[in-house]
């Protein structure tokens, strides 16, 4: 942590008891999310535990030329993925902004413009790269939207997030739908595997790294998925077309941001609970509250604005008044203080800490005293460094689950997101509470943290990949 030594002291005396996460807290936590995981295995209920209708991991010997998209909030891409064995491939893409009359308009058209998309992507990028035979190419869909899945190339959407609005496919198999709009169009594509990110970002990074088992996202919201024994799935329905797997596994998608929804396991301050109730999901992805990027951030702002709202920030001359609503601006606004701005304070590593100045009176039109200065950074060093630690929480979880350090090899975590990838110091705390919770000796030796790979590219296509084996088609 930083130097606070112009801060007010009582502020940090409260502060650091509020965000406080002591090494005492992890067994309980960690028998908790275990207790949790397993109870997603057997009930509909607390932590999704989603089944993926995948089977089994790459081994990164796989080869060909298959197709994936990705359609998320903002973007739709277009990949054509090379897979070469030896955990090498290539990747070449392409990136459409969905616009608003898109995101509110028919979900028929909508589906008629990504077909479009793909076949203009096929003339411009995929040329000479047609299959031999006019065999058709194998796309694997990475789909951020929630669908009732019912079997890796079936799922119904149940509804829109993010601003779309295409009512008229609510309800029907959007694998389908796509299918239906590019045979209208006569390409040479099936499209034979749905996933999310998440899973991708498991199939991906095992491609490259042989022996992975869990993917991770810890950006602006955070996942896991994982490889699972299938006799453990035991609320599979008998009628269901993943109710047996030929490899006596599947990967599980978590949905782990639900952790402690029920319980109430989760260490929680006033902070937390406006932040909570505020949301437009309270009481609900817990979890995620307290460890993601959209999140966190949001605490920050919170925690700020009551500080300032107490006289306690941002106070100019001997009259001591705190600053109004109307004066602190977009700080008073939910949602106006995001993970760059956060990170970027944190960086701030100078004695006067200027840089932290100049983002308030740049971006809030707010003066900054050394006192202020010290106390932001040390708001967000508390709230990242306990979501860093809590992070670690669900990894010691999964290893501990799956009895992972038992086995001869390496445990190797994939992980995606900016959190992981970009914010200072995030990755250095979850590596040291991991060694809290384990042993620094153990972590050394068997844990490996890597950044993953590309989940919706790379990932889509080794899906669509492992459909095809599956049914005993060439890729």
């Amino acid at each position: 942590m930083s130097s606070t030594a112009n801060a007010n002291p009582e502020v940090i005396f409260r502060l650091t008891k509020d965000f406080a996460f002591p090494i005492s807290a992890y067994d309980d936590l960690v028998n908790q999310f275990i207790s949790e995981l397993h109870e997603g295995l057997n009930y509909e209920q607390k932590m999704p535990m989603i089944p993926t209708f995948v089977y089994e991991l790459p081994t990164g010997e796989e080869k060909g030329v298959i197709l994936s998209l990705d359609l998320g909030g903002t973007n739709l891409r277009v990949c054509r993925t090379t897979l070469f064995g030896g955990g090498n491939f290539d990747i070449i893409h392409k990136k459409w902004t969905i616009s608003d009359a898109l995101k509110k308009g028919p979900g028929s058209e909508l589906f008629a413009w990504i077909a479009d998309r793909i076949g203009e992507f096929l003339a411009s990028d995929c040329h000479g790269a047609v299959h031999e035979d006019d065999k058709k190419y194998p796309l694997g869909m990475t789909f951020s939207f929630p669908c009732e899945q019912l079997d890796i190339n079936v799922g119904k959407l149940l509804n829109w997030t993010k601003g779309f609005h295409g009512k008229d496919v609510i309800g029907k198999d959007v694998v389908k739908v796509l299918q239906d709009c590019i045979d209208a169009k006569n390409l040479p594509i099936t499209v034979n595997a749905l996933i999310n990110d998440t899973v991708g970002t498991l199939l991906a990074t095992t491609y490259k790294h042989p022996g992975c088992e869990v993917g991770i996202i810890f950006g602006t919201g955070t996942n896991c998925a994982y490889l699972e024994d299938q006799s453990q799935i035991t609320k599979i329905r008998p009628d269901s077309a993943n109710f047996t797997s030929h490899t006596g596994h599947q990967v599980i998608n978590t949905e782990w941001g639900a952790f402690g929804n029920v319980s109430g396991a989760l260490p929680s301050n006033d902070y937390d609970r406006y932040l909570d109730s505020r949301s437009s999901q309270p009481g609900k992805q817990l979890y995620e509250k307290v460890v993601s990027g959209l999140y966190i951030s949001e605490l920050a702002r919170i925690v700020l604005h009551d500080l300032a709202k107490h006289g306690n920030l941002f106070v100019e001359g001997a009259s001591g008044t705190p600053k109004t609503d109307a004066e602190l601006g977009d700080l008073a606004i939910k949602e106006r203080f995001d993970g760059a701005m956060m990170g970027g304070i944190e960086a701030d590593t100078s004695a006067d800490l200027q840089a932290v100045g100049n983002h308030f009176q740049t971006m809030y039109n707010l003066k900054t005293s050394q006192s202020d200065r010290e106390t932001i950074k040390y708001v967000c060093q508390l709230i990242s460094a306990r979501a860093a630690r809590l992070s670690s929480v669900g990894i010691a979880a999964l290893i501990k689950k799956r009895e992972l350090l038992s086995k001869p090899h390496q445990v190797i975590i994939g992980i995606d997101g900016s959190l992981f990838n970009k914010y200072p110091n995030f990755r250095q705390h979850l590596e040291g509470a991991l060694n809290e919770i384990f042993d620094a000796a153990t972590v050394t030796a068997k844990i490996s943290l890597i950044n993953a790979e590309d989940g919706s590219g790379v990932g889509g296509a080794i899906a669509a990949y492992l459909a095809c084996k599956a049914l005993g088609l060439q890729a």
